[in-house]
């Protein structure tokens, strides 16, 4: 980059209304482009010709592998992950951590859709100015699939950074498509797919993982990375994503002995921990989203999970038995913090969102003025906006009619009542300057009264947007994992609190950012250990 400093930009703020619609349209054609023109269904031929790539280690050295996804939001997350994650070793409570030769991406790379420059200033900037190559170091190397952000451009820019060989920062790219397969040493194998907009896996790409499979020795064990954790669809009634992660598991790995001990995965941003409960089989389930988008809730996080057995011992045939996952006792951040994150949506709602608290004063404005000014129609047509837009907001998680106009009358009734009933006051006054406070304070309500219905009834509706509305750029880390010599496989879960809030650029030869206050990581876990 030079001595220029770099571009930085600010979390996104996922409920301004500009942002919405900039980023509503771009999802729309994305969606649409995804639809008709998979680009999974062409990747075939000589262009995108890719084998299993294969990594050793020498006899009694450890190899190890990063696990980050869920990136590319804002400068000041990404550039405190980006700090931990291009140093060539770390020191957290106690363990001696060096840099992964692997640097695996398990979805959702840029936010808040997927474009060339999205990708050079949110992502590989950061990377590039924080990563420190250490003397003698071979390049480590990156491979990623994308998430629904990587595909709201059609996959086009993820290609173009992920698969045609270039760098990204200071990591190797050794990929030639949206998915991949690596073998690691002491017969552990990453199987990384590409679920697109969480549909079915394309054949194209079921047979690629098929003629993978052939190759793998039975008894070798499985880390499966997938876009999007599947297994939490079960706390909502919703098995579609199961259902499809599934589907892949029969068709590749069903009736080998292939066990899948390790699925990683992200979407969720926040990091969370499910373990098989099975007296002859492990699994281990772990979301780990915390790689710098705004962060997720976890005091919703149900303690037990029942899913399909097939994610465990996929067979050739649907399973119809389940198996019960228990939560470990941590999660990042903590239940207890989550709680308190959620709070604070009665403030920054409004604070943090751009044009939306301006579009809640105009939106009562509309019922209030003209009812003062005696034009009552264009009144009842701007309350009937309002309260077609409250029912419009109202996303329940789980199905029904009468769930979804239970929970959208929840919203609708009081937004409307604000409306009305500031109306009523402002025409009892009859003062211009009244007015025009009592707009305001419509205004000021009806924000109170949207980020109150996101905290209340975040079990049942919107549990996304409890916390997209906060834009938090706390809680953020990584995995790094460790292969021994005999084959056991240690997760460390790395997480910082709080990301520092200033940065100076500091050119030179060696150009960085440095913060004002320390990058502090910990440990957010016990090491969760897998033996072969």
């Amino acid at each position: 980059m030079g001595d220029s400093e770099p571009v930085t930009l600010p979390a996104v703020r996922w409920l301004s209304p500009t942002e919405l619609i900039r980023t509503g349209v771009t999802v729309v054609l994305g969606s649409t482009v995804a639809a008709y023109a998979d680009k999974r269904d062409v990747m075939s031929g000589t262009t995108f010709a890719q084998g299993v790539s294969v990594h050793d280690a020498a006899e009694g050295e450890d190899f190890w592998v990063d696990f980050l996804c869920d990136t590319g939001d804002g400068f000041r997350a990404m550039a405190t992950v980006a700090t931990l994650l291009g140093a060539p070793e770390l020191t957290v409570d106690g363990h001696v951590l060096p840099r992964g030769r692997v640097l695996l991406m398990g979805g959702d790379e840029v936010y808040p859709v997927a474009g060339t420059l999205a990708y050079e200033q949110r992502l590989e900037s950061p990377l590039q100015e924080q990563f420190v190559r250490a003397p003698e170091e071979e390049p480590p190397t990156v491979y990623a699939i994308p998430g629904n952000h990587d595909w709201y451009d059609g996959l086009t820019a993820f290609l173009r950074v992920f698969c045609q060989g270039r760098h990204l920062a200071g990591w190797d790219t050794d990929q030639r498509r949206s998915y991949f397969a690596l073998a690691l040493p002491r017969g552990w194998w990453v199987l990384a797919i590409d679920i697109q907009l969480d549909t079915y896996i394309d054949a194209t790409q079921l047979e690629w993982f098929r003629e993978v499979v052939s190759i793998i020795p039975d008894g070798d064990r499985i880390v499966l990375v997938t876009a999007a954790p599947a297994w939490y669809g079960a706390q909502d009634g919703d098995d579609r994503s199961m259902d499809r992660l599934a589907f892949f598991l029969r068709e590749v790995l069903g009736g080998r002995d292939l066990p899948v001990r390790l699925v990683l995965t992200g979407d969720t941003h926040h990091y969370a921990v499910y373990t098989l409960e099975h007296p002859e089989q492990e699994q281990v389930l772990v979301t780990a989203g915390h790689g710098g988008a705004y962060t997720s809730p976890t005091h919703f996080l149900p303690a037990a999970l029942d899913v399909t057995t097939d994610l465990a011992a996929p067979g050739t045939e649907r399973a119809t038995g389940t198996h019960r996952y228990v939560r470990g006792p941590h999660t990042f951040p903590t239940e207890r913090t989550s709680r308190a994150e959620a709070f604070k949506v009665l403030w920054r709602l409004p604070l943090r969102n751009g044009l939306l608290l301006p579009l809640l004063v105009l939106l009562p404005a509309l019922v209030i003025v003209p009812w003062v000014l005696g034009v009552p129609a264009v009144s009842v047509i701007a309350g009937l906006a309002v309260a077609g837009g409250s029912y419009a907001f109202v996303v329940p998680q789980r199905a029904g009619r009468l769930r979804r106009v239970g929970l959208g009358l929840a919203l609708t009734i009081p937004e409307l009542a604000v409306a009305i009933a500031a109306t009523v006051v402002a025409v009892r006054l009859d003062d211009p300057l009244a007015t025009v406070l009592v707009v305001l304070a419509a205004g000021l309500l009806s924000s109170l009264v949207l980020s109150t219905f996101l905290l209340l009834a975040a079990r049942g509706a919107n549990r996304n947007e409890l916390f997209a509305a906060q834009s938090i750029e706390d809680h953020k880390g990584f995995l790094r994992l460790r292969i021994a010599d005999d084959g056991t496989l240690t997760i460390y879960a790395l997480g910082v609190e709080r990301v520092p809030r200033h940065w100076r650029w500091s050119p030179g030869a060696t150009p960085r950012w440095t913060p004002t206050t320390p990058v502090e990581a910990h440990l957010v876990d016990e090491p969760i250990v897998l033996r072969p």
